[in-house]
């Protein structure tokens, strides 16, 4: 009974005075802001075949060049019709999250393509949705996975069918 009276006796002491031992500091919102920006040392989302390249310039092409191509060679493989011609540009917008998934975010379509090419956003969705996995971005000062977007033009020409 003594030793459980003793046991209970520290653990109030702790709660009471144990606060005090914890160092804290406030940190303020523009240097939280800073250190989440992106910064030149931080390591940009990969895919395997990129990351054996020694210069983070090079991961960083050759990743994006990967990316064009494998949403170029999805859509190449597509048949749409417009009854008119034109051309056009859609802005793609995708995440790659810290498990380097991609998801489309949202489309800038200034030029009203999809209203032209029915079914192509739907087509541009289940392209994204079904890219391969990446190696997530890590923001290094941190040393943690973190979510990117990017920003991809579409060109769209369009001729009209004889």
């Amino acid at each position: 009974m003594q030793i459980l009276k003793r046991i209970s006796i520290v653990m109030l002491s702790f709660s009471f005075f144990g606060c005090e031992f914890i160092d804290t500091k406030k940190v303020s919102n523009e240097k939280i802001m800073l250190a989440s920006n992106w910064s030149i040392n931080d390591q940009p989302p990969s895919f395997n075949k990129c990351d054996v390249l020694l210069e983070l310039d090079e991961q960083k092409k050759c990743f994006e060049q990967t990316l064009l191509n494998l949403i170029h060679s999805n859509l190449s493989k597509l048949k749409f019709e417009s009854p008119k011609s034109f051309n056009s540009e859609v802005i793609l917008v995708i995440k790659i999250d810290e498990d380097g998934i991609f998801s489309p975010v949202k489309f800038e379509d200034n030029d009203k393509v999809f209203f032209k090419i029915e079914g192509l956003e739907n087509k541009l969705i289940d392209i994204v949705n079904n890219l391969p996995n990446a190696l997530p971005a890590i923001k290094t000062n941190v040393g943690s996975y973190v979510n990117v977007k990017f920003s991809i033009p579409i060109k769209i020409n369009a001729d009209k069918p004889e």
